[in-house]
């Protein structure tokens, strides 16, 4: 089928008389195609950290070989080739756009650890094409490792899908392997199926038809995978394959053109079919949203769907973030950190979108338009490089042939980059590495192809590289430091309390970064663990000065917090105003406030700012629960019903406002006599029960709608020493369904002291087996014994 192609390239090697490979260089290569799924966590919170930590520690070691190789030093034609085309050329740029929008960053930690991660893949680009351009042979035994890899990580997925078929896996998205989740896994095996189309278009016997078992493998593990981008994805790519296979056989004039597409299309075919089956037959019967057909699958991308809403969501608000530093960008790594300002006001809780699930996005948003165009460019290049190859009428059928992987590769990576943010998945830029390295290597100089540098300028760039991945090591260390601290803290999260003491994350943290990874300030974890411990004052000194995410909020109602456990509650005022600020849809802030707007006598303002509350939060039952209390404690039960009987329309099944509508509807039968009712009351609060007992006689009415009314006169008779009325209403107020220990007490001392003694130590008992103290200390002292 492809036989001018395979003719060449072993003619080339039959004849050819060649250097033996350096199993040095094999070993330097392999490494990179296998660092990162083969380094642990290390109890890390996820796995990034050490690996990104890992790569980098491989490049200088590398670099420190490569410099120590004469080759490499004395060859400039090797050592520059990296910037002698417009693939080098343009991520150079790319990286030095990203120090540029250090400029805009109101976060600086967070730039530099970003920057430690871009330049540790730029680095690695860097020795994989001078490793790949010492020898083409290199890529050969690259590809086919990679090949092997791509089959051990679709049979994890096969082992998984029985383990999910027999119910020892509860949900296709535990499905994981070495990889952080699912869509890495899947990410993972979708790019690498470029190096299986690679062995079966350009190889031949026993390699072919491994390239043909691989990509049976990998397409059949991305559909027990379930993940949509890749659905979509290998739909693009058998479409581009045939056709390029349909063009490259009609030029070759091979007998059978529809050979190859008919093998490629009849094992993608065998796939879905194999994977139908499964589905339908051997499946668990579950409510699993990843146990559904490859279309419904699919028909969930709508703007409805929670995942799709969420991107689509996370893409507007940085257009809207974008619009703000179209030049240079917000500043890389601070995406996450200025996102906030648009994405915060419309959050309840302190759940964000750490990342924008674009990579395209997120970059231009951070470096800004020439940043996002310049890494866009490296696709661009890669492509059209294959392309003019491919429709040169000269055509080098080995450079089509070295061209092909980056080229397929990175069609494959651009789809989890729109839809997800490989930029900051280690064994995914693993991957980008080696396919922007091999087109680098295979792709024709463009730039700077008669210049020369001195060798002493050239040494000083290498001391200065080397310095710089000490530093980008160095970076990277401490962040998987941070990482470890920051497990146990998602941990206490897990748990619901915190289990850790304080001193572990005061003395851990280094303070060289400021926000984890999800975005919490570091000082706000500190002051978490100390507020735990009750150490107010030591909290406050930390979140005070703490500048590192201005529009997040959480330093602002942590501080407000603090300040009123310490009694200065004019300061906890102060920031819980600045918290709600940032937050309106945050209750907590706002509930404090109304709180302190209540004991200052400003009931109306507390329930004005309540009330515009619930009209954008309509589910917030503590909000609902509170304006009730409010307008309870105002004496307008009318409304206090009325508020809580709405809650409960919004949040039927919620205990709490069941709880309090039952409660109140006690207060039903006041409801005509409020006012007389909050008269007495009034007097009731000053103890005045002779003047209260007045106008709570002066209220008529059913006994079943007044129990309320009933044990607030038992309490005025008890201390007019009427006892046997207050015996009465008491029973009329339980009757009522107003069944409290603080009934049973009163009643008990009004039986003791008409000489009812056991009556007395029934009533007695039974409250204090519901927790009323008083009630409790009267059953000791007076009926011990008995």
């Amino acid at each position: 089928m492809q036989k001018p192609i395979q003719k060449s390239a072993k003619t080339q090697i039959k004849n050819t008389t060649l250097p033996p490979l350096k199993y040095s260089y094999i070993i330097l290569l392999l490494s990179y195609a296998l660092i990162t799924i083969i380094t642990p966590r290390f109890e890390t919170y996820d796995s990034n950290a050490p690996k990104f930590l890992a790569l980098s520690l491989l490049n200088l070691f590398s670099f420190l070989f490569l410099f120590s190789e004469k080759t490499f030093r004395t060859d400039q034609g090797l050592s520059l080739s990296f910037f002698k085309n417009k693939i080098g050329l343009a991520y150079t740029l790319f990286i030095a756009l990203i120090l540029v929008s250090f400029t805009k960053a109101i976060n600086l930690p967070e730039s530099i650890l970003s920057f430690s991660k871009y330049f540790t893949v730029f680095s690695a680009v860097y020795v994989i094409s001078i490793l790949l351009r010492v020898d083409k042979r290199y890529f050969r035994i690259l590809v086919i490792v990679m090949v092997f890899v791509l089959i051990s990580d679709s049979l994890t997925v096969f082992y998984n899908i029985l383990l999910y078929i027999s119910k020892q896996v509860n949900t296709i998205s535990d499905i994981k392997s070495i990889y952080s989740n699912k869509n890495m896994l899947a990410a993972a095996i979708f790019i690498k199926i470029s190096f299986a189309l690679w062995l079966l278009t350009f190889e031949k016997a026993w390699l072919r038809k491994l390239g043909y078992f691989s990509l049976f493998c990998a397409e059949l593990a991305i559909f027990f995978m379930s993940t949509r981008a890749f659905y979509l994805g290998i739909t693009f790519l058998a479409l581009i394959y045939m056709v390029f296979m349909l063009i490259l056989n009609i030029r070759n004039k091979v007998n059978n053109i529809y050979r190859t597409p008919a093998y490629f299309l009849g094992i993608l075919i065998l796939a879905f079919s194999l994977f139908t089956i499964t589905q339908h037959y051997l499946y668990p019967q579950n409510t699993d949203t990843y146990n559904v057909s490859v279309t419904k699958r699919l028909s969930t991308i709508t703007d409805k769907e929670a995942s799709s809403m969420f991107r689509l969501e996370s893409w507007k608000r940085s257009a809207l973030l974008f619009k703000q530093d179209p030049l240079l960008g917000v500043g890389t790594g601070n995406w996450k950190i200025r996102i906030l300002q648009y994405e915060n006001p419309e959050k309840s809780d302190f759940t964000f979108m750490v990342k924008a699930h674009n990579d395209f996005v997120e970059i231009a948003t951070e470096t800004g338009v020439f940043g996002g165009l310049l890494f866009i460019s490296l696709f661009i290049f890669l492509v059209l490089n294959f392309v003019k190859a491919f429709f040169r009428s000269q055509t080098d059928e080995k450079s089509l042939s070295l061209l092909f992987l980056p080229a397929f590769g990175i069609i494959c990576y651009t789809f989890d980059a729109f839809f997800n943010f490989p930029a900051d998945r280690p064994e995914i830029q693993s991957l980008f590495a080696l396919l922007i390295g091999a087109g680098i290597a295979y792709s024709p100089n463009s730039f700077l192809s008669s210049k020369s540098i001195h060798p002493w300028f050239l040494r000083f760039l290498s001391l200065m590289l080397i310095a710089l991945l000490i530093v980008t090591c160095y970076v990277l260390q401490i962040n998987t430091q941070c990482l470890k601290l920051q497990r146990l803290y998602q941990t206490d999260g897990v748990l619901g309390k915190f289990t850790h003491a304080s001193s572990i994350f005061v003395k851990g943290y280094p303070s060289l970064l400021n926000v984890s990874s999800v975005g919490d300030p570091i000082a706000v974890i500190k002051s978490q663990y100390l507020m735990n411990e009750e150490k107010y004052q030591d909290a406050i000194n930390f979140l005070r000065p703490d500048k590192s995410s201005p529009y997040d909020g959480r330093r602002e109602h942590l501080l407000a917090k603090a300040y009123s456990k310490l009694g200065n509650n004019d300061s906890a005022l102060v920031f819980a105003y600045r918290a709600y600020a940032l937050k309106p849809r945050l209750y907590e802030p706002l509930g404090f406030i109304c709180y302190m707007l209540n004991n200052q006598g400003k009931k109306e303002e507390a329930i004005k700012m309540t009330e515009k509350f619930l009209v954008i939060e309509k589910f917030n039952a503590l909000a609902w629960m509170d304006i009730s209390s409010i307008y309870k404690k105002s004496g307008d039960y009318l409304k206090a019903i009325q508020s809580i009987d709405t809650a409960a329309k919004y949040l039927p099944g919620d205990s709490s406002i069941l709880l309090q509508q039952t409660e109140l509807k006690m207060y039903a039968g006041i409801v005509p006599y409020q006012q007389t009712y909050a008269t007495a009351m009034k007097y009731f609060d000053q103890q005045k029960f002779a003047e209260a007992l007045k106008y709570l006689n002066a209220i008529p009415g059913k006994e079943e709608n007044l129990c309320m009314v009933y044990a607030r006169r038992a309490v005025c008779y008890f201390y007019a020493k009427d006892y046997q009325k207050c015996i009465l209403d008491v029973n009329r107020s339980i009757a009522g369904g107003n069944d409290t220990p603080d009934l049973l007490n009163i009643r008990g001392a009004s039986y003791h002291v008409l000489g009812k003694v056991n009556e007395a130590c029934v009533d007695f008992q039974n409250a204090a087996d519901r927790g009323n103290k008083d009630a409790a200390m009267n059953a000791q002292r007076l009926c011990k014994g008995r």
